[in-house]
């Protein structure tokens, strides 16, 4: 069995001491740029940020919550909408390559009951999450149960490797590295494409809507850029976080993505059988859940929140502390080789496909360095959506990923009004509902009826 758990400790050694701009191990990783064409890099050292002191909050908030058990712990996507009155189907696709997966759709809710010609959105998760994820915000505060109310078919996808959809035709997921050999770009030209042709066929829609967040949205660059036909299949889009081309990103993480791509990831892959494994993990090494470790106050204030903090930026005014648990218990399974595809695209400034080496590289694309993704291709209108603190997904780099696409595809490039909004408070803040998914919903609405 991989040891997942000693992976991360090691993440989380590095971050802490790297990230300090005194620590003497302290690095700076200078990009290499192959042409003046490309976007300016910027410095890999992550800024020392001094966290605000949010403990005693934090033990407020906590101390208040104590006794309150979130309802959707446990409960897989299913449960979790037919508890709050949501209709509910279950189906499963085969990508061109093998894998299964499962998507789950809500046709109908309380407000608009299942019915005929509803028009069909496809949510797309980011990395390291499931379909749960878009069920984080109470009842209709979530992006899927609001669109359901808006009487929308609302689909949610499961990409490869997660809980959900680990299946393949002659892989096994547990035994078999091989199963794991896959990255966003795989993710781009078999799940999306499979996902949906599915859509399309049980809906009845001849072209559907789609939102994305973060990995979501880079499947989407991917699928639409390789596989040209998809474009005819999709009214519009909904980007949120959207990356692609990623050299200012600040987040800590970009170093410890150096370290496993700049020769790590040889050493570092067979020791976790190419994956990085779901908290369910972390009970089995220590014999307590990853939400009841940081239920405490002293390792969830002092420890968990900061690490959060740390990594993602700070954002505690919109850190809902009763859902805190919930939104642990629902992280996911990720390859290691879409962890390492990222960073490849954070330190060399592109965006493009998965970099084996020069050697590997010549054998199957034929060239030196792996083929950019020519976003030009897209043709279907899009929206951009991002956060002001976002240190994974930067303005400047969203900025740069339009200027890559065809002018006029881009329709608006919209900041969330809240200067603290961070990458993953898409998901996780407790205001989403009113600073990111009711702007989506409207946007949704101007588009049902593009031709």
């Amino acid at each position: 069995m991989a040891n997942p758990i000693c992976f991360w400790s090691i993440c989380i050694i590095i971050l802490c001491t790297l990230s300090n701009k005194h620590s003497p191990l302290a690095l700076t990783l200078t990009p290499v740029i192959r042409t003046p064409n490309l976007p300016v890099c910027a410095p890999s050292t992550v800024p020392a940020t001094a966290l605000p002191d949010d403990f005693l909050t934090c033990s407020q908030k906590v101390a208040e919550n104590r006794n309150k058990t979130h309802p959707d712990i446990g409960k897989r996507t299913d449960e979790i909408i037919t508890y709050y009155g949501y209709s509910s189907e279950i189906y499963n696709v085969t990508t061109f390559d093998g894998y299964i997966l499962t998507i789950f759709r809500i046709p109908g809710s309380p407000k608009s009951p299942p019915a005929q010609g509803k028009p069909a959105v496809y949510l797309n998760h980011g990395i390291t999450q499931n379909s749960d994820n878009w069920l984080l915000a109470y009842r209709d505060r979530n992006l899927a149960f609001k669109l359901a109310d808006a009487g929308y078919d609302v689909w949610l996808s499961n990409c490869r490797g997660n809980s959900y959809s680990l299946g393949h035709e002659t892989l096994n997921s547990e035994t078999d590295s091989e199963y794991w050999d896959f990255s966003w770009h795989e993710m781009g030209v078999g799940d999306v494409p499979a996902a949906v042709d599915k859509i399309i066929s049980v809906s009845g829609n001849e072209k559907i809507l789609y939102v994305g967040y973060s990995m979501g949205c880079t499947q989407y660059f991917v699928g639409l850029s390789e596989i040209p036909s998809l474009n005819d299949k999709l009214k519009a889009a909904v980007l949120l976080a959207p990356p692609a081309y990623m050299g200012h990103a600040t987040n800590p993480i970009r170093l410890v993505g150096a370290a496993t791509v700049v020769g790590g990831q040889n050493i570092v892959g067979p020791l976790i059988g190419q994956r990085v494994d779901e908290p369910t993990k972390f009970q089995e090494y220590f014999n307590v859940s990853l939400g009841n470790f940081c239920t405490p106050t002293a390792a969830r204030c002092g420890v968990c929140d900061n690490f959060g903090y740390l990594v993602f930026g700070f954002d505690a005014p919109q850190t809902n502390y009763t859902n805190v648990p919930n939104i642990l218990s629902k992280i996911d399974n990720a390859s290691l080789k879409t962890a390492a595809h990222y960073a490849q695209s954070i330190n060399n400034c592109w965006f493009r496909q998965y970099d084996y080496g020069p050697t590997k590289n010549v054998a199957r694309y034929g060239t030196v360095v792996p083929p950019s993704y020519n976003l030009t291709a897209i043709t279907v209108p899009t929206h951009f959506i991002h956060g002001e603190a976002d240190n994974f997904v930067v303005p400047n780099d969203v900025q740069i990923t339009r200027d890559h696409m065809r002018p006029g595809v881009v329709k608006e490039v919209i900041k969330v009004d809240w200067s603290l909004f961070n990458h993953v408070d898409f998901v996780n803040a407790k205001d989403a509902d009113t600073l990111v998914y009711n702007k989506v919903l409207q946007i949704l609405n101007n588009n049902i009826n593009t031709p």
